[in-house]
């Protein structure tokens, strides 16, 4: 009775531009912790006169037990594969992945409740290379230690090792300048000759060989105690920066805290860090900061507020050459190439939604949202406009005489 089977149609039609995806899938549940599931996706896509066709499709099987389960996997998207009702951040690929949950538990009452460990791979290959038996582009192993102590605490350590090798092809719009040895590189001209110029021709951008990286995560949660609950974790890694291929030293925080004063009232506040720092000059080359804010507050039954507000600092310095530091030069629409430059954005975004439910079916929702930039991150100082918008609706559950 828990399995199931479907069929998916979607299509998108707009200014000449049409994508239609059709697909079906299955999922067997069988012995009592098991099951399996099967999914083929296709899609054609029209672009004027052009069009192009390319599938996704999808194998698993699963365990689920008191003390041991598995979660195997293997999933490929041709390059051609386009959903745009839907969300597929990622193409031209094939991907197995295999994950092992063992779990211990103690008695109760005891200091130790719960101790889980998972066990996860993963490989990468460009979607033709899969089949041609080529290396892999990308792969990671990772154990994840979690333990349940009395009343609720948790307490987590994730190391995980992975390893990437960059196709070139992602990179083909970045070039090297060749210039004088004596000019700075970083003092080129903002608008720089295009590769077909004989006064210096840039050289492609070469990404640099496979690179082996390392991830420390760890993190300390609270018990859902009546009021509140918090959470604190930190990421320390030798990393890699993927727009410039850059070996990195990454650190990334992470704090969240639930507050209930109220059986009307919820709070959240979050805040998340991340910051890269390159190996070879110890020079900061990314860092975001997100603190995020939401309130919700249940006015009466059948209303309900909801304010959320969330600042993205982002400092993304101009892309350099991994090995000699030199800044590189990025290929515009119209064939010119100008070098990378620095870039910052402070943005502030705030929701508020109004929500009327007299009764269960029948709801009204009315909202707004505006978003304020800056030029300085985090000082709220100078903030102006830069887009705002409503948005209304309503649904409405008609009722006969006797329903129900």
């Amino acid at each position: 009775t828990q399995s199931q089977a479907g069929l998916l149609y979607s299509e998108r039609v707009r200014a000449g531009v049409g994508n239609r995806v059709l697909g079906a899938d299955v999922r067997h549940v069988f012995g009592g912790l098991y099951y399996a599931s099967l999914q083929a996706a296709g899609s054609v896509t029209g672009v004027g006169s052009s069009q192009q066709t390319g599938a996704l499709w999808e194998a698993v099987v699963d365990r689920t037990g008191r003390a041991y389960g598995f979660h195997y996997n293997l999933i490929g998207i041709q390059p051609q594969f386009r959903a745009d009702n839907g969300f597929v951040s990622r193409t031209g690929f094939v991907q197995p992945n295999a994950a092992n949950r063992f779990t211990l538990y103690g008695k109760q009452g005891a200091l130790f409740e719960r101790y889980n460990v998972f066990m996860m791979t993963s490989g990468l290959w460009r979607y033709s290379d899969f089949f041609a038996g080529k290396s892999l582009l990308e792969s990671r192993a990772s154990l994840s230690n979690q333990v349940t102590l009395r009343g609720g605490w948790s307490v987590s350590l994730n190391p995980a090792i992975a390893t990437y090798a960059f196709d070139p092809a992602a990179y083909a719009n970045l070039f090297l300048p060749t210039v004088n040895s004596a000019v700075d590189p970083s003092e080129l001209p903002h608008a720089a000759p295009s590769p077909a110029s004989a006064e210096f021709p840039p050289s492609l951008f070469s990404p640099l060989p496979r690179v082996t990286t390392g991830v420390i995560t760890g993190s300390v949660s609270t018990p859902q105690f009546r009021r509140f609950a918090a959470a604190l974790g930190a990421t320390t890694a030798n990393d890699v920066d993927f727009l410039e291929t850059s070996r990195v030293r990454r650190n990334s925080y992470t704090a969240s805290i639930d507050l209930r004063p109220t059986g009307r009232m919820r709070v959240n506040a979050t805040y998340n860090s991340n910051s890269l720092e390159r190996r070879i000059d110890g020079f900061s080359s990314f860092s975001t900061r997100v603190p995020r804010l939401k309130l919700e507050y249940q006015v009466s039954r059948p209303i309900f507020v909801r304010i959320v507000s969330q600042y993205e600092a982002t400092r993304r310095e101009a892309l350099r050459d991994p090995r000699s530091g030199t800044v590189l030069l990025v290929q515009n629409r119209d064939g010119t190439v100008t070098p990378a430059i620095a870039q910052r954005n402070n943005l502030l975004r705030t929701d508020a939604l109004f929500s009327y439910r007299p009764n269960p079916g029948t709801v009204f929702f009315l909202g707004y949202g505006n978003s304020l930039v800056e030029a300085e991150a985090l000082s709220f100082n100078g903030l102006r406009r830069a887009s705002d918008g409503f948005f209304v609706k309503a649904s409405w559950l008609f009722r006969t005489a006797g329903s129900q």
